[in-house]
């Protein structure tokens, strides 16, 4: 379930739609504009996606953003809880050379989406189920980078499909590996200072490393948790090979709002 992030009403004229599909549930379109290729599911816009330009200056750029700050080659392995069509997964891959990639999504049709469009399934394991009870039977496998985007959307609007609560922020901890990294997306930024690994001792103590990730105009927040710091040598390194390979991707640096929490 990928960030429900903004409300399309109007289809924008340089926008082509590529495929659409209504069943009893959801209307789904994939739609193509410039170069990039995005997916929408009942008007919402789920995952974008531009081979060219994999860190766009857009709000899935924030997703990739804390793995950035590791040295290439340290993050390795990856869990998304809520994998959408995958366009997560490409950004990891591109910028961090993500080797295994596990990504876990309920609505099997952004699987069928993510291989037949986004072709974002490629060097992924994909698993169609429910992501929390997913993680609560697979918490003794450890990754380098787990990422909570557990969103759908309700009338148009994100809603959020896990707990915050410890029980939850137990699990995902537990399938963290030493000197990895867990992050969360999330839309409700005043619930920051409440979140477990922010209060409670344990799991204070297991995170002490803390970093929020945002961006102007956008209530979304990236926060992430680690045992080790987040290193911004690292990220200018990341960025500067990222934009190397990638020329389209210049000037996005300047997007970002990065802070210690």
């Amino acid at each position: 379930m990928m960030l429900a992030l903004m409300v399309i009403s109007v289809v924008p004229l340089y926008m082509a739609i590529l495929w659409s599909y209504t069943d009893e549930v959801n209307h789904y379109e994939v739609r193509t504009a410039g170069e990039s290729i995005r997916l929408y599911r009942n008007g919402v816009h789920h995952s974008q996606w531009n081979p060219k330009r994999p860190l766009s200056g857009s709000i899935w750029d924030l997703l990739a953003l804390p793995v950035m700050h590791r040295a290439q080659g340290s993050i390795r392995t990856a869990c998304i809880l809520g994998f959408g069509a995958g366009a997560v997964a490409s950004v990891l891959q591109a910028v961090a050379s993500i080797e295994d990639l596990v990504g876990v999504e309920l609505d099997a049709m952004h699987l069928s989406i993510a291989d037949g469009f986004f072709n974002c399934a490629e060097g992924c394991e994909l698993v169609a189920g429910d992501a929390v009870a997913w993680a609560q039977e697979n918490k003794e496998t450890k990754y380098d980078f787990v990422l909570d985007d557990l969103y759908s959307e309700e009338n148009g609007i994100p809603v959020r499909c896990a707990p915050l609560d410890l029980e939850w922020f137990n699990c995902l901890a537990s399938m963290v590996a030493p000197a990895g990294v867990l992050a969360l997306n999330l839309v409700e930024p005043e619930k920051i200072p409440h979140l477990p690994p922010m209060k409670v001792g344990e799991l204070k103590k297991r995170f002490p490393y803390r970093k929020i990730f945002s961006m102007k105009g956008y209530e979304n927040r990236v926060v992430a948790f680690s045992d080790c710091p987040f290193d911004p040598d690292s990220f200018a390194d990341n960025l500067k090979q990222t934009l190397q390979t990638y020329p389209a991707c210049r000037g996005v640096k300047q997007r970002y709002q990065i802070e210690d929490l």
